[in-house]
């Protein structure tokens, strides 16, 4: 593409950045969306976990960045803050504008160079747009403008948009199923929304059951406790990170050794644990993530019949989990378990999928819930759904606790 052969007199550039968002499962294969996308333009390829570098054929850099998931919760709060003071005239379409950020749990920055050679700077909006089409996803501009991936204005600082009437979108295998709703997903939604009235708790009647109990595939106990090792591990590293940083490295080496004696961890960490727990003091940005995961913890154990779950209103005893992690090894462990029912599986994570709801309608609405922590409440609908194979994937970093 003539656009891109490097010229002798260099144009003026300068930076420019976008930002796309969509409810998509993992960022593994965004580099190859990118490829298809830019295709020749592109001459040399840098990814890393949480980037991907495309040089183009005037040695200029079209670089993303992918959010870290962890962190996109807090992100999307401070977004839909400030979208909230935007003073859209109809409040009944702002509220329906503002509940499509729900959904995002993707952000991807993309970092390019434009310049005054139009075609050019044409083409690599257009390929970011195309991105977003790709992931049916939205654009953020500098100047706070949200687009939709046709190019229409879904809102803007100054409360303009080019919607009268909308209807937020998810993705389509988590709102829509190709299978009906069984009488006993209904019965458990209707129980869900009882106990979430009585706490006072803001519901929407009509959101389904993220998966349906003919559809529901149980792990085996023994992939159960795997899990939960793994987990474990990766959050002792977080915290022995946090409190004792000058003896964290022989500290982890020490414990993750031990870890994988008692339960072979190495042969079952996700990539993002394997990843971390080489150098866990090389991530600081992580400890947070990771450490949060003692409540994952917490659900394992309970699916396995070895914990109680009162309300997600307190953080777990990450002492008594270490008990029971570090007195026992994979054979006692399993000895000692008794995998609960699929319908109490399901039956909790029905529940935990509408207390997250209320978590972040309150958020968009700058309320404040008392009788649960969402922090807690999004880890615990996290596990459960990897427990119940709701996002049809047993890959754990591919996980989303959507709502």
């Amino acid at each position: 593409m003539g656009l891109f052969k490097k010229k002798e007199k260099k144009p003026q550039s300068e930076p420019a950045v976008l930002t796309v968002y969509a409810n998509h499962g993992s960022y593994d294969d965004i580099p190859d969306i990118m490829t298809g996308i830019m295709g020749s333009t592109i001459i040399e390829k840098k990814l890393n976990s949480d980037s991907a570098e495309f040089i183009l054929q005037d040695g200029s850099s079209f670089k993303l960045h992918f959010m870290d998931k962890k962190q996109i919760g807090a992100h999307i709060t401070s977004m839909e803050a400030f979208f909230l003071k935007a003073p859209v005239s109809d409040e009944k379409l702002k509220k329906s504008l503002l509940q499509q950020m729900i959904y995002f749990n993707s952000v991807i920055g993309i970092e390019f160079t434009i310049n005054d050679i139009d075609d050019r700077t044409e083409f690599l909006i257009l390929s970011v747009y195309m991105l977003a089409v790709k992931l049916e996803g939205f654009v953020l501009h500098p100047n706070m403008q949200l687009y939709r991936a046709d190019r229409k204005l879904l809102i803007s600082a100054d409360g303009k948009t080019d919607f009268t009437e909308y209807t937020p979108k998810g993705e389509s295998t988590f709102m829509d199923k190709d299978i009906p709703e069984g009488q006993e997903d209904i019965d458990r939604r209707l129980r869900s929304i009882e106990k979430c009235k009585s706490m006072g708790l803001k519901v929407m009647d009509t959101l389904k059951a993220a998966v349906y109990e003919a559809e529901c595939v149980i792990p085996s106990k023994e992939d159960i406790i795997h899990r939960l090792a793994c987990v474990f591990a990766a959050a002792v590293c977080s915290e022995a990170c946090n409190y004792e940083p000058d003896k964290a490295q022989k500290m982890t080496a020490g414990m993750l050794k031990d870890l994988n004696k008692k339960y072979l961890t190495s042969q079952y960490f996700s990539k993002e644990e394997a990843d971390y727990i080489k150098n866990p003091l090389n991530y600081p940005n992580l400890h947070p993530k990771f450490g949060w995961r003692y409540e994952c913890c917490a659900v394992l154990l309970w699916a396995l019949g070895l914990w109680e779950l009162g309300e997600p209103d307190k953080i777990c005893d990450a002492g008594e989990i270490g008990k029971i992690l570090w007195n026992n090894d994979f054979a006692t462990l399993s000895e000692k378990s008794r995998l609960k029912s699929k319908e109490e599986i399901l039956d909790m994570q029905d529940l935990i999928l509408r207390y997250d709801w209320a978590c972040v309608d309150a958020r968009i609405n700058d309320q404040k819930i008392t009788v649960i922590d969402g922090e807690i409440v999004y880890e615990w609908h996290y596990a459960l759904n990897w427990l119940t194979n709701a996002n049809y994937t047993s890959d754990w970093d591919s996980i989303r606790a959507d709502t």
